[in-house]
């Protein structure tokens, strides 16, 4: 007996497609646009843009006046005046610090008119970059116009657009712009070599490098001063600079006011002062504060604390 064969019949299912839900409007036209890929790239760019800017944001600038070159009689780097004169003043400064552009304003034109220019001292800065990031910026790209020999045309531009500290004054942008001021007062100056200096970082490790030193020679705050080797701290008038190499000249100790409040040594008396004068010594220290200290004439205090200045920050 054959088995009987029951027919075999395949059933095919017929798929009904799903209507698509519409797009919304928004999102139609956000895909004619390129959607993620181009609309990402614009976020990219802003947020390059955006840190651009806030780089080389302009900061709280204090000064808009015209630079005007100084005459100095000699310049070599950051040393000005006659390498073999008597008396070598070394100026340990911050470019952010302001009592050392009170002392630029205000004294050294005076000492650099009497002394300097004249061959009896030589003044030779020293940065002890300390209070931040701009201090350590804007005394790197003075090395820099140091390379061409416009350190002190530099300095001075420097100290005349100081600001707030680290508020974006000394920013890259503004370290550039500053340095066209220069070149155009001095036509030798290249403003290229310049920037391709400062966009290297070719000297921040060397100014790392002159801070730990001046620190580990007991410097302590800016200005400070030696007077061949003798320390005199603070924006001392130019009757105590007088004195002081008066003093150096003759190979005597230096007169030196009071340090100021964060210095833990006090200054010899001043010489040659009134009994009961007072010697206002800003200066500004690496613990945030700025202070005042003074030292009395003939009466005999020294290094006693006489005023105290509102902090810098």
């Amino acid at each position: 007996m054959g088995r009987s064969r029951r027919p075999q019949s395949r059933t095919t299912t017929t798929r009904i497609p799903t209507p698509s839900t519409p797009k919304p409007a928004w999102r139609e036209a956000f895909d004619s646009w390129g959607g993620v890929p181009v609309f990402g790239s614009l976020l990219a760019i802003v947020l390059v843009v955006g840190v651009l800017i806030y780089v080389n944001r302009p900061g709280a600038s204090a000064a808009s006046d015209p630079f005007v070159p100084t005459e100095r009689s000699a310049v070599n780097g950051r040393t000005m005046g006659d390498p073999n004169a008597p008396v070598k003043i070394v100026a340990f400064e911050d470019f952010q610090c302001p009592f050392c552009r009170n002392f630029t304003r205000d004294t050294e034109p005076a000492l650099l008119k009497e002394f300097v220019n004249t061959g009896k001292a030589s003044i030779q800065y020293m940065p002890f970059a300390f209070i931040g990031q701009e201090s350590k910026d804007a005394a790197a790209a003075a090395e820099c116009a140091a390379d061409q020999n416009r350190f002190w045309d530099y300095h001075d531009v420097l100290y005349l657009r100081q600001g707030t500290e680290n508020s974006g004054v000394y920013s890259t942008g503004n370290l550039k712009k500053f340095a066209r001021e220069v070149s155009a007062k001095f036509k030798d100056f290249d403003t290229t070599k310049f920037d391709q200096c400062v966009d290297a970082g070719l000297h921040k490790a060397q100014i790392d490098t002159l801070a730990q030193q001046a620190a580990a020679s007991g410097i302590t705050s800016t200005p400070t001063f030696t007077l061949n080797g003798q320390r005199m701290n603070g924006a001392q008038p130019l009757d105590v600079f007088r004195q002081a190499i008066a003093a150096a000249e003759k190979g005597t100790a230096a007169p030196t006011a009071g340090s100021g409040p964060s210095t833990s040594s006090g200054g010899a008396t001043p010489t040659g002062l009134p009994p009961g004068t007072t010697i206002i010594t800003p200066t500004r220290t690496p613990g945030g504060a700025t202070g005042a200290s003074g030292a009395t004439g003939a009466s005999g205090a020294t290094g006693a604390p006489a005023a105290t200045a509102t902090p810098a920050r």
